[in-house]
């Protein structure tokens, strides 16, 4: 990229200092306002361009402790320059061409082949520098080419106002400077206009939306808030804090964050994205509210059964709470007033809170009994059933002392719950009765 803005300023430098030569010395043996005028246009176009190139060289150097964010706004200074002092020129160009209108100054007819000659060859330049600027969309090259459409229509008016005059209409050449002058006045405008835009890091509206519209497309993000973007020569940087619901774990926000920072880079190019995020609290039931208090102690590893209950003395709370079946009855003791404190201050209301504490659940060894005339007997039973349609599997095992039946079978899909639900109590009631004292549990599927 550097290489490249390099390259086509220089080129664009070499072919204007050659107008500059071309033109002044035609402009100043026909004593033509119009070709000196493109002329000292030219001049300035020169040395516009070539602080652009050194404002390039600058907006390349890497960030530093003073320049976070790199150096490319030297390169939209270089812009500024190229407009202000495209606007000293206009002001310089009305000025002469106002005076020599007054006064009646005329071209000299002698050399004013020479000067129509030099407002051609300047043409020529000017569209061959469009063609190769027009090649390199960076904001210092858009300016340079700035300079050369303007340099290309003031040429037209000078060669219409040198053309003019030769033709013995006098006044035409400084005219023509006027119009010219006012031409790159608006010219100059523009240019300023839209670097002092950048300069002051007023947001692309139309980024800035696009980048807005994602953020509330995407379902999993609460909100967003500190929406920051700014341009830094091709470089957008944004910045923002999204709002993600507290019960996503940092994987989850983290995924999240990297999926909005894609959709980013995909809608805009040459941006560099720092996303934050904040959990925000939902509206929880009291329950939910109850179990978030009591699992924020890390040595409770599950919560179950919070009734509340309302007395004409108050609310009065219980719920049960695992811990680890090692621990001493003090210490869960400690941990359970601990809790039962952290609640009363969320809701002053409970009058009582009372507290079950209780191991949480271990893995039991146990084993598989295979029995094919136990299995049998199983499926005989299920197979009497005539609203079973099938059975998937059928498992026999031993645990902690209890025996246990695990059976899958499905059902026809149009079956309310009510009547599936009244089929497995009496197919357990069924098996209880036949095999003994088993603990049955029947998975139904539609079939």
């Amino acid at each position: 990229m550097y290489d490249s803005k390099i390259k086509t300023l220089k080129l664009s430098l070499y072919a204007i200092l050659s107008v500059v030569l071309v033109e002044f010395l035609g402009g100043l043996l026909a004593n033509s306002m119009a070709v000196l005028s493109d002329s000292a246009h030219a001049l300035f176009d020169a040395l516009t361009t070539f602080w652009l190139m050194y404002a390039v060289k600058l907006s390349l150097k890497p960030p530093d402790e003073e320049h976070t964010y790199g150096h490319s706004k030297i390169e939209t200074l270089g812009s500024l320059f190229g407009g202000l002092s495209l606007m000293g020129i206009s002001l310089f160009i009305l000025y002469e061409a106002t005076i020599r209108f007054l006064i009646g100054t005329k071209v000299s007819l002698d050399f004013a082949p020479i000067a129509i000659f030099s407002v051609l060859y300047t043409m020529f330049v000017d569209v061959y520098r469009v063609f190769i600027l027009s090649k390199n969309d960076t904001t210092v090259i858009r300016a340079n080419l700035l300079h050369a459409v303007a340099d290309f229509s003031s040429t037209i008016i000078a060669l219409l106002g040198i053309s003019a005059a030769w033709m013995g209409f006098s006044h035409f050449d400084s005219i023509a400077s006027i119009i010219l002058s006012i031409l790159l006045g608006f010219l100059s405008i523009r240019l300023i206009y839209t670097s002092a835009v950048e300069l002051s890091d007023v947001a692309p509206k139309k980024d800035y939306q696009k980048i807005k519209s994602i953020i509330e497309d995407m379902h999993d993000i609460k909100g967003f808030k500190s929406f920051r973007m700014r341009k830094v020569g091709e470089q957008y940087f944004v910045e923002m804090t999204v709002l993600l619901s507290s019960k996503i774990d940092v994987d989850k926000a983290h995924e999240i964050i990297s999926k909005v920072e894609k959709r980013i880079g995909d809608a805009i190019k040459n941006v560099t994205a720092t996303i934050h995020y904040e959990p925000v609290e939902e509206e929880l039931s009291l329950t939910e509210k109850i179990e978030k208090i009591a699992l924020k102690n890390g040595y409770v590893k599950g919560v179950h059964q919070i009734i509340v209950t309302k007395t004409k003395d108050g609310y009065i709370l219980t719920l049960h709470i695992e811990m680890d079946p090692n621990m001493s009855l003090s210490k869960a003791h400690q941990i359970s007033e601990k809790i039962e404190e952290e609640i009363k201050t969320v809701f002053p209301l409970l009058q009582k809170t009372t507290i079950h504490i209780e191991s949480y659940p271990r893995t039991d060894d146990g084993e598989i009994i295979y029995d094919e005339s136990l299995t049998n007997q199983i499926l005989k039973i299920l197979n009497l059933n005539q609203k079973v349609k099938k059975v998937s599997s059928i498992r026999v095992y031993r645990s902690s002392g209890n025996k246990y039946i695990d059976i899958s079978c499905s059902f026809p899909e149009n079956l309310k719950i009510e009547e599936v639900h009244k089929e497995i109590s009496y197919i357990e009631g069924v098996i209880k009765t036949t095999l003994g004292e088993y603990i049955v549990t029947i998975h139904p599927e539609p079939v």
